[in-house]
């Protein structure tokens, strides 16, 4: 056997040999996404089960709002109460009193905005079982949102997009009241007006 044959077949041995760790590869990952869509029909079986749960997890987060706005406003209120303010002295070319004031309800504000992540972080922890199937039925939802909402170039003051994040969809119900209305969006947007050959999806 010649020097080129040798060096053809070991060439050929080794694209094979990549072909084969890509095929691997791909195998796996196809396997991976196939368990991951099991486990997660398993634990959340339904969209109309997941919406409860959304919910629930909105819920955790709106009453988590409330300690976490009032504490850094009592803390703060306490620490400037004790604190000795010179009347003559200045912050930020503001009064003390003033500049202690706006510092606080800063600080009952920003608590406030923390307070959906805290609950957020409260609900995976007290379903940490469903917490992936949640995030994966998560992300599939938003996947959806973003391939059937209207264009937001077609927004106007008289013709706005409906829900664009589809926030307020809490059923499948819903969600296909929020279909017709980005379709209807859409058809104002194009046509400016209705138009009967577009169907929903």
């Amino acid at each position: 056997m010649s020097l080129a044959s040798i060096r053809q077949l070991a060439t050929l041995n080794q694209h094979s040999k990549i072909a084969g760790a890509r095929f691997t590869s791909t195998t796996a990952e196809s396997t991976q996404a196939e368990k991951t869509q099991q486990e997660t029909a398993t634990a959340i079986p339904s969209w109309n089960a997941y919406f409860d749960l959304r919910k629930k997890r909105r819920m955790y987060e709106m009453v988590a709002c409330v300690p976490s706005a009032i504490a850094p406003t009592i803390g703060s209120i306490a620490y400037f109460s004790q604190l000795e303010i010179d009347p003559f002295t200045t912050f930020f070319g503001m009064d003390p009193v003033m500049a202690s004031a706006l510092a606080t309800v800063g600080a009952g504000v920003g608590g406030f905005m923390f307070g959906p992540i805290i609950g957020n972080g409260l609900f995976k922890a007290m379903n940490s079982k469903i917490s992936p199937a949640m995030d994966a039925r998560d992300k599939a939802f938003f996947e959806r949102i973003k391939a059937n909402r209207a264009d937001a170039r077609l927004n106007s003051i008289r013709n706005p997009v409906p829900d664009y994040y589809g926030e307020k969809i809490q059923s499948v119900a819903d969600y296909r009241s929020w279909l017709r209305k980005q379709r209807e969006h859409y058809r104002k947007g194009v046509f400016g007006g209705k138009s009967d050959g577009l169907e929903d999806d």
